[in-house]
């Protein structure tokens, strides 16, 4: 049997998972870095900086810069969800001597390092509308880029693990890198641009994330299967069969709902720190508290992963119990200072370390939780279109994210600064609001850990009508 035949039925060797996996320590720093420090890139708080896009007219009526610049955001954002599905569906019906992944990501990796970097180095340092159109631009080939670079690697993950366990471990091992990656983008973001500036931040976090994804694809090469029939179902018809998966459509809006509040969250640390915290160097003290969130989030997602492998809790149970409590803690954040003026570091410190216990699940387990649901789609349709679910999930995840800026620019309006600090200490209670919206449906998802006829027919979910076949 082929090395690519096997990836199916044989586990992945530890080394392999590890270093698969070590990816996430770019993707998440670029990520994380550029999500949290854009807005305040873009339009710094008054006597922190020039800001770098222009106050604007449209039709009369005047747009202040800090709106237009979360605009610009969402715009780039919003276009770019319509291309996952069309590059997961290109993915999935791909034929070559590589596999239906490997070619993606080979081609497209080197753009995604050089447009995540263009992205902190504008024409000019003044605010000009020049600066607002190469920011969208570059904006979008870099978000383009991604997507056909990170999605074919994400889609390897279902691809090479069918076995409960096995994927368990691969999805813990991405958590943890990603925990390194948050540290650099959150923590050590700050700092480098204490130390530097925006640009070199940018390059030096592109060439981190050009290394590890070559590394990650590298340590795969054998395993990912070249052998696996491409899918034969149209474009439509596929968004269609992905969009009338139940079990999917339960879990989705659970997921885009509290990545939105966590992208509240994210853009907000720096104009909290600056200006409620009080700090100098907010670049440093932002860092200091995504440091703390993180250390959270390591203890708890390591007490689920023990959960989940020695005692047997599913998975959904202790992402619905973390949805739930991420709702509850996100806006105490908005007390600090409100009851006592002193120690306001310490008070942010501890209020962030609460909030970011219940994070580690919802971060760990969604991409657990997708591979399941794929696994499930293969059963019902018979055919295996992992890209086209997670290209959907990031869609909508996309659409919904690309409001974070939007709805931070405008709930900063009521006020930014330490004398009228009312939409800084409203943000939390927004991003608390919206990941409490995302747990509606969550109790009606019930596909269990392992995905096959046995364990999905005891839970009630295999209809007694044969699989469908693939259309074009």
């Amino acid at each position: 049997m082929s090395d690519a035949g096997q990836s199916a039925t044989v586990r992945l060797p530890l080394l392999s998972k590890m270093l698969f996996a070590s990816d996430h320590i770019g993707l998440q720093a670029i990520s994380y870095f550029r999500q949290t420090w854009v807005l305040f890139f873009l339009v710094p708080p008054m006597g922190e900086g020039i800001a770098r896009v222009p106050d604007v007219s449209i039709f009369g009526l005047g747009i202040d810069a800090r709106v237009f610049a979360g605009f610009l955001i969402f715009a780039g954002r919003f276009v770019d969800a319509f291309t996952d599905p069309i590059i997961g569906w290109w993915s999935d019906r791909t034929r070559s001597r590589w596999g239906r992944r490997i070619p993606f990501i080979l081609v497209s990796t080197p753009f995604y390092a050089l447009f995540a970097a263009l992205v902190w180095i504008l024409p000019t340092e003044n605010a000009s509308l020049w600066n607002a159109i190469y920011f969208v631009i570059v904006l979008e080939l870099f978000f383009i880029a991604t997507t056909m670079s990170s999605g074919a690697l994400e889609a390897l993950v279902p691809e090479m693990t069918r076995g409960a366990a096995d994927r368990m471990n691969l999805v813990g091992l991405i958590f943890v890198f990603a925990i390194f990656g948050a540290l650099i983008g959150l923590g050590g973001g700050g700092v480098l641009i204490d130390t530097f500036d925006f640009r070199v931040t940018g390059i030096i976090l592109a060439v981190i994330g050009v290394v590890f994804r070559y590394l990650s694809l590298s340590a795969v090469w054998k395993y990912a299967p070249r052998d696996t029939a491409p899918a034969r179902v149209n474009f439509w018809r596929g968004m269609r069969d992905t969009l009338r998966n139940p079990q999917f459509i339960y879990y989705l809006p659970t997921f885009v709902m509290f990545t939105t509040g966590v992208g509240v969250m994210m853009g907000w640390v720096p104009f909290f720190a600056s200006e409620l915290l009080g700090a100098e160097d907010e670049g440093a003290l932002s860092g200091v508290i995504f440091v703390v969130v993180i250390a959270a989030a390591v203890i708890s997602g390591l007490v689920s992963w023990g959960l989940m492998n020695r005692r047997g809790v599913s998975k959904r149970r202790i992402y619905g119990v973390c949805l739930i409590a991420s709702g509850v803690a996100f806006p105490l954040l908005s007390l600090v200072g409100l009851f006592s003026g002193g120690a306001l570091v310490l008070q942010g410190l501890i209020l962030a370390f609460i909030a970011g216990i219940p994070m580690a699940a919802v971060f760990m387990l969604p991409k657990g939780l997708t591979a399941d649901i794929a696994d499930y789609d293969a059963m019902l349709t018979g055919e295996r279109r992992e890209a086209m679910f997670y290209a959907t999930q990031n869609f909508f995840e996309k659409v919904t994210f690309a409001l974070p800026p939007a709805l931070l620019s405008l709930i900063l309006l009521l006020g930014d600064t330490a004398e009228n600090p009312l939409g800084i200490r409203l943000a939390p209670v927004l991003a608390g609001a919206l990941a409490l919206l995302g747990i509606a449906l969550w109790h009606r998802y019930r596909l269990p850990d392992t995905v096959n006829r046995e364990t999905v027919a005891a839970a009630g979910l295999l209809p007694s009508r044969p699989a469908a076949g693939p259309a074009d």
